[in-house]
């Protein structure tokens, strides 16, 4: 034949090619051997030296002689070259060392001796026979072979019959039986079916029954049917090995009991799918189930000493959930948790709010929305437990749903007779139809700051007459006070530095403490960053000590802002998209039948109140040519409380001048006064006299009187004014130190005492600088470098 089969066959341990530079080296020290040894075969024959080292020379090369002539015992070939190449210098040197030593004997001439070994020498050093054999194998492996040559191969199996008569003849359990009659079902699949035939005059064994043939091919047992064959006697016997058809068959089966038990799938899903390696969470157990119409709840643990962990969008893959929004956990300590499966989004529709949603019950709660189980989220405006008003803060994205809940906000504190100022930094434009239904609606940065002042005095007003209580009367002569900003990082990210900051300081203030005297304070913002808060983070984690609602955010960060410190242990909390696509999965999607219009979903959040994270969406308004019927409705039927007479000539000419001619509009709508929920809600004098609740057409007079002396009432001080001017200036400050150190002082220590690197305290350099002042103008003795007294 005319064309080859080379076969590379992978050299064995020890007998590997040899690099370029490794033979190089090899080499060299081959060849220096060979130089050094032959100058001793040339000499060491002549030279006087004991009988035993010229008995050396002679025994090592009669031991290489031994060791070639075993090796060579062998028909492998290469083998037999290898260890001739190897064994061809020593056997060399020994005969040349052998003829110096006969040639005295012989009386040949001394120079032949040395000519032997200087021909021994010149060979070896150009051949380096060691350094050659060490790359001969694997060369003598890597000849090619002829295709012709008589290679004995055993016949490769062609057919799907060929390969199971092998696996057949191979086994042991199959005896001398043979298999014929091989049919096989689809050319796709492993099925079919065959005949056992035993040799002729003998039976098939017993023994090869459906579980040794199922080891034969390695199938189940099931897969495996075994039959007598129609007409013929022991001697055949009819097989069936199907392993799909038994797949198929044990599908089908599993199917029919999940038909009738669907907890059985849901624990077949949970085994292959979620609790297995490689699963969406390994080591989850599924502890109990229930299973509904629309709902399915699951609880599920962690093994003890493990945490729950468990990925959120893993999970819906593992139970075939396209749409993250039906799958809601809630956490139930570090090991447990409970997991909501629904058929739709329950939040996707949600009714609109009642009044008794929105009345305080008696333990100060309101309803502001309903939760993803249907029952309804509440929040707690007053706890009567510490006898304190509630903080709060809310953080969503522009179109998540702040505003309508803090319209909602807004009608619950009227219903429930709390006095509910509001704040909308935007000018108004958030919630216009709160106008004129609250005591107090400030439009605007410049009123925000106005009504803060306000409510900062109102403040100071209730602790100076509170006559020492620790807690708030919720019955008593003032009613509680809930302040509501929306969109209030306008106003605490201002450009204005003074604004800013006094912004921030009068609402830390009225959150550290305000609680004390009924004055609770909800925040509205789309971020919770430092920068965004007027970078005072005591308005967010004093914000956070009531309630939390966490809506949808434009980033991780505000989240994880938001939840920390306060996170319920084992909390799941999931981002809220901006819109749900009902039927818009990768099947429809493929098909080009996806929905594309999907469903807003501004109120939907997260709500953090008394341990719990509880995923929910606020009560449903109807807008109407731009405005709320109905939540004109919910609130023109209730009273509205305002200030008592001594508080409203604390908050000053703002709060007289504040939006009266909308409260007369708002008060003819009104079907006349009815009795607030909390009970009688009174407003009082200083003194402590009761009046009775007022409806808006009383509140309009009241607020009557109070613009009639307006002109009298001065504007609300500025807190941080106020304490500027009674501040005591940087000079005043280093005299009254030195005052009280006659001694003298040295700078440092003057630095100390004023406040230098304390919180409001004078910067450093302008201490400096004041000090010097001070010495030019000979009010300050220099008693040495840097120390200082009184002339």
């Amino acid at each position: 034949m005319t064309t080859t089969d080379v076969v590379k066959a992978d050299a064995a341990a020890g007998e590997r090619g040899l690099t370029r530079k490794t033979a190089r080296r090899l080499a060299w020290a081959e060849r220096t051997v060979y130089g050094a040894a032959g100058t001793w075969a040339a000499i060491g024959p002549q030279m006087d030296v004991p009988w035993w080292a010229h008995g050396a020379s002679l025994a090592t090369g009669a031991l290489t002689g031994v060791v070639l002539w075993k090796r060579s015992d062998t028909e492998d070939w290469t083998r037999r070259l290898v260890s001739s190449l190897r064994s061809l210098p020593v056997l060399g040197w020994t005969a040349a060392y052998t003829g110096g030593l006969l040639a005295p004997v012989f009386e040949c001439p001394n120079g032949w001796p040395m000519l032997g070994a200087a021909t021994w020498t010149a060979v070896m050093i150009h051949m380096a026979p060691w350094t050659r054999s060490k790359g001969l194998a694997r060369a003598v492996d890597n000849l090619p072979v002829l295709a012709g040559e008589p290679e004995v191969v055993e016949a490769e199996p062609v057919t799907f019959a060929d390969h199971m008569r092998l696996l057949w003849s191979q086994s042991q359990a199959t005896g001398e039986t043979t298999l014929e009659g091989i049919r096989q079902y689809d050319p796709t699949e492993p099925d079919f079916e065959a005949i056992v035939l035993a040799p002729a005059g003998q039976t098939v064994p017993r023994t090869l029954d459906e579980r040794a043939i199922a080891g034969v091919f390695d199938v189940p047992v099931d897969a495996v049917k075994t039959a007598a064959v129609d007409g013929y006697g022991p001697g055949r016997l009819a097989i069936e090995v199907a392993p799909r058809l038994a797949e198929a068959r044990r599908t089908r089966e599993a199917l029919e009991v999940e038909a009738d038990d669907p907890g059985a799938s849901l624990e077949r899903i949970w085994a292959e799918y979620v609790n297995c390696t490689g699963g969406a969470a390994p080591g989850v157990e599924l502890i109990a189930y229930a299973i509904g119409e629309e709902q399915i709840r699951l609880r599920i643990a962690a093994p003890r000493a493990k945490r729950l962990r468990v990925n959120h969008e893993d999970l819906c893959s593992a139970l075939g959930i396209d749409d993250i929004s039906r799958l809601v956990m809630e956490g139930a300590g570090p090991r447990e948790a409970v997991v909501y499966i629904y058929r739709a989004n329950p939040l996707l529709h949600v009714r609109s709010p009642t009044v008794e949603d929105l009345t305080m019950d008696d333990r100060g709660r309101i309803s502001i929305g309903v939760a993803h189980d249907g029952s309804v989220a509440r929040i707690q405006l007053f706890n009567f437990d510490t006898g304190r008003a509630q903080h709060g803060i809310t953080a969503g994205t522009t179109g998540a749903g702040k505003s309508g809940l803090m319209r909602l906000f807004g009608a619950a504190q009227r219903v429930s007779g709390v006095i509910s100022w509001m704040a909308d930094v935007q000018g108004g434009m958030s919630m216009p139809e709160m106008e004129g239904r609250i005591d107090w609606m400030a439009k605007g940065p410049v009123e925000t700051m106005q009504q803060l002042r306000a409510l900062h005095a109102v403040k100071e007003y209730r602790e100076a007459h509170s006559r020492g209580r620790g807690d708030f009367d919720f019955h008593g002569e003032w009613c509680l006070i809930q302040w509501t900003g929306d969109e209030i990082n306008r106003l605490l990210s201002s450009l204005d530095q003074e604004v800013r900051k006094e912004a921030a300081w009068m609402i830390g203030d009225l959150q550290k403490t305000g609680q004390k005297v009924g004055i609770g304070v909800d925040l509205a913002v789309q971020s919770l960053h430092l920068k965004e808060l007027g970078d005072n983070h005591e308005i967010r984690e004093k914000g956070k000590e009531g309630h939390v609602f966490l809506l949808r955010t434009a980033s991780s960060s505000t989240q994880g802002m938001g939840l920390d410190g306060i996170a319920p242990i084992g909390a799941h909390v999931s981002p809220i998209p901006e819109r749900i696509y009902e039927g818009a999965g990768a099947k429809e999607i493929f098909e080009g039948t996806a929905a594309t219009e999907g469903v807003p979903t501004p109120g939907m959040g997260w709500l953090i109140t008394e341990g719990k994270a509880i995923l929910f969406r606020t009560f449903v308004l109807e807008k109407v040519n731009g405005l709320y019927p109905q939540l004109e409705e919910l609130m023109d039927g209730h009273p509205m409380p305002t200030l008592t007479p001594g508080e409203a000539r604390a908050a000053g000419a703002a709060y007289a001048h504040r939006g009266s001619a909308a409260d007369k509009g708002a008060g003819k709508a009104t079907g006349g006064p009815s009795k607030p929920s909390r009970g009688p809600v009174g407003t009082g004098t200083p003194g402590g006299e009761s009046q009775p609740a007022m409806g808006p057409l009383e509140a309009d007079g009241k607020a009557e009187e109070q613009g009639a002396g307006a002109e009298e009432l001065p504007e609300a001080p500025s807190p941080m004014a106020a304490a500027k001017a009674k501040a005591p200036t940087i000079r005043e400050r280093i005299l009254a130190a030195l005052q009280d150190h006659p001694e003298g002082l040295a700078l440092r220590e003057i630095r100390n005492v004023v406040g230098c690197g304390t919180e409001g305290g004078p910067a450093t350099r302008s201490v400096n600088n004041e000090v010097s002042t001070l010495a030019n103008e000979d009010l300050l003795v220099a008693l040495g470098k840097g120390v200082y007294r009184l002339p």
